[in-house]
């Protein structure tokens, strides 16, 4: 392949995969009975100011919010990722506890059958959230009719009852 035709294969990868919309990213929060959680996301850094969702899985509950900046100490001891102050449009739940975080612009958020689900650009089916728990945590998860699609452990530092099934907390 000539060095003009290898840049012009690239050139149509690199546009035909920037017209492609990227999945929402999504993180693991820490919910609270104010107006500020706290959420972790992997990869790329947001930006203060990027509009985020937030999700409480029991009882059902959203809200959204503005990264405000960098947290001051992670989100949970069992998360490997960036932390983020994020400043809420209202508080979302009485007590504070784990819930999952949402960026994506083009996100619409609905309410259907008992539980948020999200709709995003380019997706064929929309994402729906999920919690179950292990020994000692919780398993956060997104999925998009049966296939698993993000997975998040959350610590809680003591025993809880489990009850996931194996496709709901393998890694």
């Amino acid at each position: 392949m000539s060095r003009s035709s290898w840049l012009l294969a690239s050139l149509a990868v690199a546009l035909w995969a920037g017209a492609a919309p990227a999945s929402p990213r999504l993180g693991a929060a820490l919910l609270g009975s104010d107006t500020t959680a706290c959420a972790a996301f992997r990869g790329d850094p947001l930006r203060v100011g990027d509009h985020v969702f937030l999700f409480g899985i029991d009882p059902p509950s959203v809200t959204d919010g503005w990264i405000a900046g960098p947290a001051s100490k992670p989100c949970n001891t069992a998360l490997d990722a960036p932390a983020y102050l994020v400043r809420l449009r209202r508080p979302i739940d009485d007590e504070p506890g784990p819930g999952i975080a949402l960026f994506d612009p083009s996100a619409r958020v609905e309410y259907l059958d008992g539980e948020f689900v999200v709709r995003t650009e380019g997706a064929a089916a929309p994402l729906q959230f999920r919690q179950c728990a292990s020994n000692e945590g919780l398993h956060l998860t997104a999925w998009r009719g049966n296939r698993r699609t993000w997975h998040e452990y959350w610590y809680l530092g003591f025993d809880v009852e489990p009850n996931c099934s194996e496709k709901e907390s393998a890694p």
